[in-house]
């Protein structure tokens, strides 16, 4: 063999392992790309089956507690679609890998019970002392397939892979642990409900225009100057003019330091202040931060304001107020204030919902009595406290209630029955959440 020969065999040797190596390596960075598309695809169906879960466990605990037939048709309702969401979520996800079939089968029961539940009250029929058991039943898995959910949520967040088999669901379900008569239907839902998180109707915020401000006379931008300067309790040569904002509800907005506020250009209120610094430490307790809170309220012209509900993080307490109006708490007129734990400095209001709803009202008028009201609540559920109070409807009206504080007997969670003071319907539920930082509810 020549010596050119030889080295032509070499070359074509080594081109052929070029070819096979580049090959490799685009295969290999493909192979990667498309893990990690599916990686990604399977991390947000993940999400989805965890708020679904969520959600499957709010609707079950709120049929728990209802005592009325439209609610109770049209949480059946949110119910079986939230089920359906999160079985479409479980389809998109290594089933066998992750142990999910546990969770499937529970959500194909629950929402089979779901439509048993709900074409039983179309036909004007209540709920069975049996089929109360089989609900409770269902919640009690559907809060621990929703902690387990959360928790392999966590387990990603933290690092973990789905597509390396290092996500796992572990909790058990016995083939007899739902034995009830599940019927099926075929109508399909599209309502969801809304949660809140952090105050009763606060999130509910009507897109309107404000008569409040409407009637209210016009100020100047350097009367809105003098008004900012007395809510931070500074002189008016510390703010400079920051914008003019033009919304439905229109201000003047100045900044001092760390700290920016609003003023409506009519009337003259307060819409918000925000605090761009952190508290470092909890040096007050919340009693003193809840009466901080009251006291800057009423000097800046925010009167008969009372303490609802408030959650501590970050050192900063945050409180709902509501507007009281003689004895009836006015919910839709909502103040939050966030007061600093470490000095009592006030870092924060938002009266947007105040200032949106508020307006004179027709004094409380109930053709139920407390008693009467009391007799509408579920045979599961005790009361402790009645309040008369007004809420925001869906549709934009507003409904006068008895607001009745209950513990659950198939619980012995808290939540809030709301009755309408004139026909006697339940209007709305809220699940009360205490944590260590305050109290919440949705």
């Amino acid at each position: 063999m020549t010596r050119r020969r030889t080295v032509r065999i070499i070359s074509y040797v080594i081109f052929a392992l070029a070819v096979l190596i580049a090959f490799a390596v685009i295969n290999t960075r493909s192979m990667t790309a498309y893990k990690q598309q599916l990686e990604v695809s399977y991390q947000h169906s993940l999400t989805e089956l965890s708020e679904s879960l969520d959600t499957v466990n709010t609707d079950l605990t709120k049929v728990l507690y209802s005592n009325s037939p439209s609610e109770l048709l049209t949480l059946s309702r949110d119910l079986f679609a939230q089920c359906a969401t999160a079985k479409n979520a479980v389809s998109r996800l290594p089933v066998s890998q992750m142990e999910l079939g546990n969770i499937y089968k529970f959500l194909s029961q629950a929402g089979d019970y779901a439509q048993y539940i709900g074409a039983k009250l179309e036909r004007g029929e209540m709920i069975s002392e049996q089929e109360h058991s089989n609900l409770a039943g269902l919640l009690k898995y559907a809060r621990q397939f929703a902690d387990e959910a959360d928790e392999m949520v966590q387990t990603v967040a933290a690092g973990a892979r789905i597509t390396d088999g290092s996500v796992k669901n572990t909790v058990p379900l016995s083939a007899g642990a739902l034995d009830t008569s599940f019927s099926t239907g075929a109508k399909a839902f599209e309502a969801f409900p809304t949660l809140l998180y952090d105050g009763p109707f606060s999130d509910q915020v009507l897109n309107k225009k404000s008569q409040l401000l409407d009637e209210a006379e016009v100020k100047s931008k350097e009367e809105c100057l003098a008004l900012a300067a007395k809510a931070l309790h500074v002189s008016q040569s510390k703010l400079s003019f920051e914008a003019d904002e033009q919304s439905l509800l229109p201000c003047y907005t100045f900044k001092s330091g760390r700290y920016t506020v609003s003023v409506t250009k009519q009337g003259g209120y307060i819409k918000n202040i925000l605090y761009s610094g952190v508290a470092n430490a909890k040096n007050i307790s919340e009693a003193n931060a809840l009466a901080l809170a009251e006291g800057f309220l009423d000097s800046i012209g925010y009167q008969n304001m009372t303490e609802s509900y408030y959650a501590t993080v970050n050192n900063v307490c945050t409180i709902n107020f509501a507007y009281r109006d003689g004895e009836m708490i006015c919910y839709p007129d909502l103040i939050k204030v966030s007061v600093s734990m470490e000095n009592g400095a006030i870092v924060g209001i938002d009266a947007t919902t105040y200032l949106t709803n508020h307006t004179d009202r027709s004094a409380f008028s109930s053709a139920l009595s407390q008693d009467e009201a009391l007799a509408r609540l579920s045979p599961y559920l005790n009361a402790h406290a009645v309040k008369a109070c007004l809420i925001p409807k869906e549709n934009g009206t507003e409904a006068q209630c008895w607001e009745l504080n209950c513990t659950s007997t198939d619980t012995g969670e808290d939540t809030l029955v709301y009755i309408n003071a004139q026909t006697g319907q339940e209007e709305d539920i809220m699940l009360l959440l205490y944590t260590d930082d305050g109290t919440m509810v949705k």
